[in-house]
């Protein structure tokens, strides 16, 4: 055989064994079970639900009767009622309860603290996070389960961090309403990687309105608590990146220009492909890296699963990821 020939062979058979998985795959996760006349959800995503409802019963039961990061957020808000310092110097990323966040987080937080007590806040924070889980999942109870097979989802539950909350800005933003990029960056820097791909797509318009919510922000932010954002650069922003908070041996200034290139290519190329990159290129340049920020990845499940632009709420085009008929719904 000639090597032109090889080559055709080659190719050829890659694309039969890619075919053969893509069948594969939407036997499991996509078509319905058929049991008689009965239709029933696909077999994978109920073996992935299976385990999801496990590891939810395991988090729920061994870890959600004690505070967990939910409590960080909480506390920075106290603080900063009562006037102390948000930002402990002392403080590393492993610090229980330390608050490594922009200042805005525990600014819409602190009223809160005035009506509430810490305990019912955690339980509205748990129950938000699961909002956010089943909202992510198309508000479909199968497909929400299976997304906490996922073993980051699992721990992000376990520790209740903001990363769904983050998740569902995210989504909305890639997909709606792109000024939330800034929100979420007021949260977590990463997310402002949303402006540079928007300017990488050329979308001026998108990325001048999201640039000037995010300025408004921290214009606001910084006039309410203006000795919170001194301690934010003096405690975070200098030493933060030098003490070590990532499950990789890659310093965060790497792992920025990495998202920043990531983000810039995202833009370049088709949504599609564009728009779950530019998910990767957030998880690379958070702050900190540690198992709960790979949970931002399950936003690539409704960005693949549905076609471009569309969106999980407010479209009549659904997923296919929920048993043959999709995951999101109109209205």
């Amino acid at each position: 055989m000639t090597p032109g020939g090889d080559l055709r062979t080659g190719a050829a058979t890659r694309t039969a064994t890619r075919s053969r998985l893509a069948a594969l795959g939407e036997r499991l996760f996509v078509e319905p079970t058929r049991v008689g006349s009965r239709c029933l959800p696909p077999l994978g995503l109920v073996v992935l639900a299976a385990i999801g409802a496990s590891l939810l019963v395991i988090v729920a039961s061994s870890r959600w009767g004690t505070p967990t990061d939910e409590a960080a957020y909480w506390r920075a808000a106290v603080r900063l009622v009562q006037g102390t310092p948000v930002y402990d110097p002392q403080a590393d990323p492993g610090t229980p309860y330390a608050y490594f966040y922009p200042p805005p987080l525990a600014q819409v937080l602190a009223p809160l603290t005035l009506i509430m007590s810490e305990s019912v806040f955690t339980a509205m924070w748990t129950v938000l996070l699961l909002l956010c889980l089943w909202w992510i999942a198309g508000r479909r109870p199968l497909v929400a389960l299976a997304c906490i097979a996922f073993v980051p989802v699992a721990v992000e539950l376990w520790y209740r961090n903001v990363h769904l909350v983050l998740a569902v800005l995210i989504l909305l933003a890639i997909r709606r309403w792109p000024a939330l990029f800034a929100v979420g960056a007021a949260i977590k820097l990463a997310p402002g990687l949303g402006i540079v791909y928007l300017v990488a797509g050329r979308r001026w318009r998108d990325a001048l309105l999201t640039s000037a919510l995010g300025l408004a922000i921290l214009v606001v932010s910084v006039a309410i608590s203006p000795s919170a954002w001194a301690d934010f650069i003096t405690v975070v922003a200098v030493r933060g990146p030098t003490i070590g908070a990532s499950l990789v041996p890659v310093p965060f200034v790497l792992r920025a220009v990495a998202g920043l290139a990531l983000a810039v290519i995202a833009g370049l190329l088709r949504p599609r492909i564009g728009e779950p990159l530019l998910v990767v290129a957030i998880v690379i340049a958070n702050p900190t890296l540690w198992t709960t920020v790979f949970s931002l990845l399950i936003v690539i499940v409704p960005l693949m699963t549905t076609g471009a632009r569309a969106t999980a709420i407010g479209t009549k085009e659904r997923p296919v990821l929920a048993g043959g008929r999709g995951v999101g719904s109109s209205g």
